[in-house]
């Protein structure tokens, strides 16, 4: 899947998730960043993935798979297989994860990985993408 696909199903997602709402009230960052919610974050930095954008990207354009692997925002990760429908006992044990890894991001998003793999993305887009009963 590229990444431009992934950020079209992202576009037509509900912002509002309650896991990640309740883990990003746990866990505020320092300082205000420039987006208002994960989904916009994620739109945002899938929508500069074709080119070097604002984190200097060396290769810039691989697909959605690349992205996940690479991404280094729990809460985005985490916002993510929520609203595309993971179930609740499994994003809590991400979430137990993420905490659980300490305060690095690459150590959180590696451990939120470990839960919630591409794999099982892969798995919540097709269920998005296929009619019923596929």
């Amino acid at each position: 899947m590229k990444a431009q696909d992934l950020r079209l199903i992202i576009a037509t997602l509900p912002t509002r998730q309650p896991i990640t709402d309740e883990f990003e009230g746990r866990h505020p960052l320092r300082q205000r960043p420039w987006y208002s919610s994960q989904k916009q974050h994620l739109i945002g930095w899938l929508g500069e993935y074709g080119t070097a954008g604002a984190y200097n990207r060396q290769k810039p354009g691989q697909d959605a798979q690349h992205f996940y692997t690479h991404f280094q925002c729990a809460p985005g990760l985490l916002w993510l297989a929520e609203a595309l429908g993971e179930q609740q006992d499994k994003l809590r044990a991400a979430v137990a994860a993420i905490e659980a890894a300490g305060t690095k991001s690459a150590a959180q998003c590696g451990a939120f990985r470990r839960i919630i793999p591409w794999a099982r993305i892969e798995e919540l887009l097709a269920q998005r993408t296929s009619p019923p009963g596929v």
